[in-house]
């Protein structure tokens, strides 16, 4: 049996990391995992988290975007390398971040992302610059929640093993019947019986496309109000809903806790729930969108594109025409009958593709295959061979050319014959 550390922002940190967090550790108990394994959960703001993670077997840590939750977490990862679990593939912010609170691992963390750049990428675009290099070199084996995210590891030239775990629903069925009857009170209190409630739920900032939004509502038919719910960050969501002249028709409700926010999910009649530019991240929001039935405009670029065309309404890859959005608003807004059956198929694609025990499965082969690894006698030959290697002078490039390559791969030829 192995000690597994988990290590992660736990509820009831303000992250939705941390409710992530949890239904995956329900599932690995609902498949048995905790009982070959000792899972042990381990926040990384827990004074002697350190020193539980160096007396685990395995290490895996949740990786976002922000050096608040997932700082200390990155360090961890580096120092005693493990399953590193990618939530965002632009880890942009958390490099950033890094280099604000002076980390030694800010430097070589940008400078082995440039390295790894390809010849004339853009450098606009969130995912041009691979970020995430030393993060995932530096790992025993990366899980992501798409495939999308592993071909995108794979072409920047990712040799790590790569996993692809579907994001988990998070939500407890009777949890979502409460917020459906909070839903109804809050939808009561915002807009007229008549009125199409479209909402946005998360950061308010102009990646969501919510500026494209505001200019579409302006030439909606339908009667629809718009419900802004959500964090608010540096871009200021007041004035551009303000410069759109649209001020009548919208409500912005920040900074909600945890359980209204699940009620403004049930209460809206239509989610949008759109990136541009796209990071290569999962949506969260989304998959609790699918679990509560709400039916959904998405983005039609990187992981929107794995969600079935029957459960989401899918827009033309690129920025977000207001046009496109206005006439998608319009049409759902005229067919409650439609929105009903998209949101039960939704509904039904959470149960069934996005259970806690699905994405927990994926942890296990993740785990077992690191267990057998350290106990492999292959390893450890090969690590010193490799290390003779280096300190002779030779790197990848001389032995994609077989230089010194024999001693490996008779070692591998012994195993085979050994295992049969």
């Amino acid at each position: 049996m192995a000690t597994v550390a988990f290590v992660s922002p736990l509820p009831p940190a303000k992250t939705g990391i941390a409710t992530y967090a949890a239904a995956v550790l329900q599932g690995l108990d609902q498949i048995g995992a905790s009982s070959e394994h000792t899972i042990d959960p381990v926040s990384p703001f827990e004074a002697g988290a350190g020193a539980r993670l160096r007396a685990a077997d395995v290490g895996i840590y949740q990786i976002g975007n922000n050096v608040e939750f997932h700082g200390d977490i990155y360090a961890l990862s580096v120092w005693h390398p493990g399953v590193v679990v990618l939530h965002d593939l632009a880890v942009d912010g958390l490099i950033w971040g890094l280099g604000e609170v002076r980390s030694p691992l800010a430097a070589p963390a940008r400078q082995e992302a440039i390295a790894a750049t390809p010849r004339g990428a853009d450098h606009d675009d969130p995912l041009g610059v691979p970020w995430c290099a030393q993060l995932v070199r530096r790992a025993r084996a990366v899980i992501v929640h798409s495939q999308f995210a592993k071909t995108y590891l794979e072409r920047i030239g990712c040799l790590t093993p790569v996993l692809v775990a579907p994001h988990p629903t998070v939500e407890q069925e009777g949890k979502i019947e409460r917020a459906r009857v909070r839903g109804r009170e809050l939808r009561t209190g915002v807009a007229r019986s008549d009125e199409v409630v479209v909402g946005v739920a998360g950061d308010l900032n102009a990646t969501k496309g919510i500026p494209q939004l505001l200019e579409a509502l302006a030439h909606v038919r339908s009667s629809v109000r718009l419900v802004l719910v959500g964090r608010r960050g540096g871009w200021d969501v007041d004035a551009a809903i303000r410069d759109a002249g649209v001020r009548d028709r919208v409500s912005v409700y920040a900074d909600v806790p945890d359980a209204e926010f699940l009620a403004w999910l049930s209460a809206f009649d239509v989610l949008v729930n759109l990136r541009y530019p796209h990071r290569g991240e999962s949506s969260g929001s989304l998959v609790r969108a699918l679990q509560v039935g709400t039916p959904t405009i998405v983005s039609g670029v990187g992981t929107y594109l794995e969600v079935p065309d029957d459960v989401a309404v899918r827009m033309a890859p690129g920025r977000p025409d207001p046009g496109e959005l206005a006439d998608l608003l319009d049409r759902l807004a005229g067919d409650p009958e439609g929105r009903t059956a998209i949101g039960e198929r939704a509904r039904a694609y959470a149960r069934d593709a996005l259970a806690p025990s699905t994405t927990a499965a994926v942890y296990a082969e993740a785990i077992d295959d690191l267990v057998a690894l350290r106990a492999d006698p292959v390893r450890r030959a090969i690590a010193r061979w490799a290390g003779g290697l280096r300190d002779a002078g030779l790197g990848p490039q001389h032995a994609a050319r077989g230089l010194g390559v024999r001693y490996a791969e008779g070692l591998f030829e012994l195993r085979r014959e050994q295992h049969g």
